[in-house]
C-alpha cells in the first residue's frame, strides 16, 4: 500500500484512482496481502485458539471468520494480509463458467483493454448477478474508464450484497471526496474503520476526510 500512502503528494484526481483501485483489490493490496510474511516467532495476540472441533470450511464461514480476525488485530501490515485473505476468498464464485470469464476481465482489465473488460464483466454480472465481486471489480473498470457513475452504481451494489467489502467502502469514499462530499466520504470511511480499525491506508484516507470537515466548519 505504499502508493496509497504516498497518495497526498499526487494530483488529487490521480490520487484518488490509485485509491480506488487499491481499494477495490486490482493491486498492491492483493500483492501486499500475498506477500506478508509474519517476522520470527511472531504470534498474533488476537490469534484465535486451536478449535476443537471440526472446523466449517464452506467459503461463507472461511469469509466470517477473517472478519473477525481483521476486526481484531491491531497490526496494519496483518490487516491487510486478512483482506487479502478475503479478496482470494470471494473472487471465487462456485461457478466455473463466471470464474472463467472473470478471470478473462481481470487480465483484460490489467492490460488496460477496458472496453474488452466492461464487455466480459457484464457478462459475469448477467451470469451471476448474486456475486458482489462481480460487481467490485466492474466498479473498478467504469472508473478506470471514466464512468464515475456507473461505478458508484455498481458499489452500491457490491454493498447491497456483501455490506462489510472493505475495498467497496473505501473506493466510495474515494469517489465521495474527489466529488466535494467530504461528509459522504468520512460515513464510508468510518464504516470501513469499523471492520479494519487497525488499517493504516484506511485511518489516513479518513483523516482526509475529517481535515476537508473541519476545514468546512464555521
Amino acid at each position: 500500500m505504499t502508493a496509497l500512502a504516498r497518495g497526498a503528494r499526487l494530483p488529487r484526481m490521480r490520487r484518488f484512482s490509485i485509491l480506488l483501485a487499491l481499494a477495490l483489490g486490482l493491486s498492491p493490496v492483493g500483492a501486499v496481502a500475498g506477500s506478508y510474511t509474519p517476522p520470527p516467532g511472531y504470534s498474533s495476540p488476537n490469534a484465535p485458539a486451536a478449535p476443537t472441533e471440526p472446523v466449517e470450511t464452506s467459503p461463507a464461514k472461511r469469509i466470517d471468520r477473517l472478519y473477525q480476525r481483521l476486526v481484531k488485530t491491531r497490526y496494519s501490515d496483518e490487516a491487510s494480509g486478512i483482506l487479502g485473505e478475503i479478496d482470494r476468498e470471494r473472487a471465487q464464485s462456485g461457478s466455473d463458467a463466471a470464474d472463467l470469464l472473470y478471470g478473462r476481465a481481470r487480465k483484460a482489465r490489467e492490460s488496460a483493454n477496458l472496453p474488452l473488460a466492461l464487455q466480459l464483466f457484464d457478462a459475469v454480472v448477467d451470469l451471476n448477478p448474486q456475486w458482489s465481486e462481480a460487481w467490485s471489480a466492474r466498479a473498478t473498470a467504469r472508473f478506470q474508464s471514466g464512468d464515475v457513475k456507473g461505478a458508484m452504481g455498481d458499489i452500491a451494489q457490491t454493498l447491497k450484497r456483501e455490506p462489510r467489502d472493505v475495498g467497496a467502502l473505501a473506493g466510495l469514499g474515494a469517489i465521495l471526496l474527489d466529488s466535494d462530499d467530504p461528509e459522504g466520504a468520512l460515513r464510508a470511511y468510518e464504516r470501513a474503520l469499523a471492520l479494519a480499525p487497525a488499517f493504516e491506508p484506511l485511518k489516513e484516507a479518513h483523516a482526509r476526510a475529517q481535515n476537508k470537515v473541519w476545514s468546512r466548519s464555521p
